[in-house]
């Protein structure tokens, strides 16, 4: 009996001891597997390495399309318009005619004038001969100084009045030329503004109006809340520089299209205007194709600064919270760290960092919706997929190449 509960008492305590070891070989591999799940795979992401450069700064303003000149044609006499020698709307030439009034009043008084003029140097001969005749007279005593004197002022008013007669016919010259209206000088016209039969008076009645189309001006200003770039141009387009890029604009239309023709920027003003708190400027644009219409509204982009030494990430590496600025670098463990930057100015390049980068630092640039601090990353090349998948396609295509070899020896074999 004694024996029997010996055994008894063995047999439990190994089994006991058989049930450990097992919870141990359990443990230890669940230990085991808890480690290996503990290590993370690195993410693959795309990154930059930051390094200086010099970059341009540009600013896009709103503007509007004003023509050069604009010229309101306004009747210089009075009488009626007899005709309209241009198509409204069409584009007229410097010197073109564009509408009669009525010449007829305006001859007669040119013809009128020149009878007068030459009845006053018929009157002005008759004078020069009695004054030289009354002065060898005179000279020889025959005839008194009254006399003399009396001659002389009589040629000298005759002269007078040929004068006067030859500025009157001129006036009733250039009085009748404006009969002819032409235009002053080349661009579009507008509709007429008076109909024809109409009594035309004159310096008030407007007749048309020619706007000049090439070149035009794009007026646009830089606002009041655009600082930084509002004391930048006017420090580049004051000065008188031989550098064209700095007064150079690029025209956008209304459809975002770049207009094939540069402007160049001739006018800065020197104030800001205090009831908008803008600084006004204006572009010179060739338009031979008459494609920018007066009262278009477009864009204009100048360059407002160079930076030297500029350290640029692309825009999608930036991280807005609306508190903070972050970007993800890569530390030197290959893991993803946080760092909180300065934004500057916004460029063709990226966006410029004016604080929290350094020279050399790899900015992650894909990836970053999943990305978390402290995750090992491995930055992946733009090639390395490709020149894996081709080397495998060429491994295959040689694996299939021995295949179809050996089976092509196996047959010959048979």
């Amino acid at each position: 009996m004694t024996a029997f509960r010996a055994l008894v008492v063995f047999s439990l305590t190994a089994t006991l001891a058989a049930c450990g070891g097992g919870e141990e070989s359990s443990g230890g591999g669940g230990a085991s597997k808890g480690g290996q799940s503990q290590k993370q795979p690195a993410t693959k992401v795309s990154a930059v390495t930051v390094q200086p450069e010099a970059v341009q700064v540009y600013g896009e303003y709103p503007g509007r399309v004003q023509g050069k000149q604009t010229a309101r044609i306004i009747g210089r006499v009075n009488g009626v318009l007899l005709a309209k020698n241009y198509q409204e709307g069409s584009i007229v030439h410097q010197g073109d005619l564009l509408f009669t009034i009525d010449p007829k009043p305006y001859r007669a008084t040119v013809n009128q004038r020149k009878a007068t003029l030459a009845s006053a140097k018929a009157s002005l001969e008759n004078s020069r001969r009695i004054y030289n005749r009354t002065k060898r007279l005179y000279d020889a005593n025959a005839v008194s100084e009254a006399e003399r004197d009396q001659a002389l002022s009589n040629f000298n008013s005759d002269q007078a009045a040929v004068q006067q007669a030859e500025a009157n016919l001129e006036s009733a010259q250039i009085d009748l030329g404006y009969t002819h209206v032409e235009a002053p000088i080349t661009g579009v016209t507008s509709l007429r503004d008076i109909d024809l039969g109409s009594l035309v008076t004159a310096n008030q009645t407007q007749l048309t109006t020619i706007t000049q189309l090439d070149p035009v001006y794009v007026l646009f200003a830089l606002p009041e809340d655009d600082a930084f770039a509002r004391r930048k141009a006017l420090a580049e387009m004051g000065k008188q520089t031989s550098d064209a890029s700095t007064r150079e604009a690029t025209i956008i239309t209304g459809t975002g299209d770049v207009f094939p023709y540069k402007g160049e920027v001739d006018f800065t003003q020197s104030t800001i205007d205090p009831d908008t708190g803008t600084v006004q400027l204006r572009a010179v644009v060739k338009n031979p194709e008459n494609a920018l219409m007066p009262g278009r509204y477009v864009r204009a982009r100048i360059r407002i600064q160079t930076i030297e030494d500029a350290l640029v990430i692309p825009n999608e590496a930036v991280s807005d919270s609306g508190q903070r600025v972050n970007v993800f670098v890569i530390n030197q463990d290959g893991k993803a760290t946080t760092q909180a930057v300065t934004l500057g100015p916004d460029t063709d390049s990226g966006r410029v960092i004016t604080d929290g980068l350094e020279a050399g630092d790899q900015v992650i640039t894909s990836g970053l919706g999943t990305l978390q601090p402290g995750m090992p990353v491995e930055v992946k090349s733009a090639d390395t997929s490709s020149n894996k998948d081709s080397a495998a396609g060429g491994s295959a295509a040689g694996d299939n190449q021995k295949s179809s070899s050996n089976s092509s020896s196996a047959e010959d074999n048979q």
